[in-house]
């Protein structure tokens, strides 16, 4: 792979020697991110539709989901004082009375100190006169909202951007619940870049001529409310983010019922929002064109949906692995392309750089298709490396080219552990490459992989990197070991591997 192609791969797991790399809890192996879900008053039915919020994030494998609810309509909210600092981010389905001052502080404590808050459909439409929630939730409707409170926010279709608009009126419409078109603004955030360009969401309400702050605010995706359903003939916003303080917050405007939560549209961008504002990335896998169409909205009940047994860091300690290198000698190898040498060294396969060489590659003389995989490794600084997966060499292809999936290697910052198209001319598979330092320098590495069917996730030294569906690429081949070609006068460069074991899920 190119010295510029990343690709975003997987790798570590926890040996004692060296502590995983590690932002927030949920990314330690076995661990979720914690979740503290809000309700109690709303003038939506929160008892149907927390349930399905609960659901719909634990169903991912995840998040962990507790539940705080508030006292009742005309009860004292003196008691109501949940401990924000437990959670990596709160989700409120709330819309009632005011919090108390006390709660409001810590709150605006939690998210401004870098917490994560989601906002689900009717809680926009809250808190009207606590200033700080409205610079949170960017723009909101209701409750006396009106232009003192800030601009209406709305894409223009004919100007090819956002308006902020401080015409005078009311904050807050809908018309008729309807199956309505998402279209997504920037294709390249982490929460939408997984999603189609465009999508329907089941009849639902589309919330129109919302106010506010608008400070820090970034709209994903619109949808536009029909004046023939009783809208307001514009393009209104869908999902945005906020950033507070230090902190990431995630608005949706869908979800007014339990039926439209069952929206597929409204579960993977719920999902995909609630991890970004958990920690800044998205890991869950792309959604595919076939789930998520602009022509029919997709539903499915969530309590339907199993969680994703495939979302932790495989555990390397556990049975059912089996060594790849016998740490003696080379048996079970072949070398393909390239003059590098590769040589066995104190229980290491050492590959050496040689000078006018294309890549070359130590690979398995066996092949597999759906597996798990980890291995250590130590790079030279300024050479570049990787690990083929599913890799062919056919003759009728460029020469016996080897050719597939590769999981960089490369000193930080860069781009280990993510994803290459090695050999076929599509580059970069793993499109969003937020992580760069996860590669520690001058040490040994744990990388961890899993390919199963489509779906290619990869660790390093513990922290989550890639986790794609990669269609067009072989389902089954030989695993490679490549050492990167060198500019002249350059190097020699050596990259060691050691502990290579391979579990099939076949």
């Amino acid at each position: 792979m190119t010295k510029f192609a990343s690709v975003r791969l997987v790798l570590f797991l926890i040996l004692a020697v060296f502590p995983p790399l590690v932002s927030r809890s949920w990314a330690q192996q076995g661990e979720k991110m914690s979740v503290l879900l809000i309700d109690g008053q709303n003038n939506h039915n929160w008892k149907a539709t927390t349930p399905l919020i609960k659901q719909t994030l634990e169903g991912t494998g995840r998040f962990d989901v507790d539940v705080a609810t508030s006292p009742g309509t005309g009860e004292s909210m003196d008691s109501f004082s949940p401990d924000f600092s437990k959670y990596d981010v709160v989700v409120s389905n709330y819309n009632g009375k005011p919090w108390s001052e006390a709660t409001q502080k810590a709150f605006e404590q939690f998210v401004a100190g870098g917490g994560g808050f989601v906002s689900v459909h009717a809680a926009d439409n809250s808190f009207p006169k606590w200033s700080a929630y409205n610079r949170m939730i960017g723009v909101g409707g209701w409750g006396g909202r009106s232009e003192k409170d800030g601009p209406y926010v709305r894409w223009k279709e004919d100007r090819k951007q956002f308006t902020r608009d401080l015409t005078p009126g009311r904050g807050g419409t809908h018309g008729k619940r309807v199956p309505f078109l998402v279209v997504v603004r920037d294709v390249e955030h982490p929460i939408t870049a997984g999603l189609p360009a465009a999508f329907m969401q089941t009849a639902d309400e589309l919330y129109g001529k919302l106010r506010g702050p608008a400070e820090n605010m970034h709209v994903l995706a619109t949808g536009f409310s029909a004046p023939a359903t009783g809208g307001t003939g514009e393009h209104e916003p869908l999902l945005m983010t906020v950033q507070f303080g230090d902190g990431r917050v995630f608005h949706t405007t869908l979800g007014h019922d339990d039926a439209a939560m069952k929206g597929i549209a409204f579960q993977v961008t719920l999902q995909r929002g609630t991890e970004w504002a958990a920690t800044g990335t998205v890991k869950q896998p792309a959604v595919e064109g076939q789930l998520l169409t602009n022509e029919t909205p997709a539903m499915r009940d969530p309590a339907d949906v199993k969680p994703d047994e495939f979302a932790a860091m495989p555990d390397i300690m556990s049975k059912g692995w089996v060594t790849l290198f016998n740490g003696k000698d080379l048996g079970g190898w072949s070398q393909k392309n390239g003059t590098a040498t590769y040589r066995v060294e104190s229980g290491m396969i050492v590959g050496k750089t040689a000078q006018g060489s294309p890549n070359s590659f130590m690979c398995t003389t066996r092949d597999y298709g759906n597996f798990e995989l980890t291995f250590e490794v130590n790079d030279d600084s300024g050479l570049n490396s990787g690990v083929q997966i599913r890799s062919l060499s056919k003759a009728d292809f460029n020469n016996g080219r080897v050719h597939g999936p590769q999981i960089e290697i490369e000193s930080a910052p860069g781009e280990s552990g993510y994803i290459y198209s090695e050999g076929t001319g599509r580059g970069w598979i793993t499109k969003q490459q937020p992580v760069k330092d996860a590669y520690q320098n001058g040490k040994w590495n744990r990388f961890v992989v899993r390919a199963n069917g489509d779906r290619i996730q990869t660790w390093v030294n513990g922290k989550a990197i890639a986790d794609i569906l990669d269609v067009e690429s072989s389902k089954k081949g030989f695993i490679g070991l490549q050492v990167h070609g060198i500019k002249r006068d350059t190097g020699p460069f050596e990259v060691r591997w050691r502990d290579i074991r391979v579990r099939d899920l076949n």
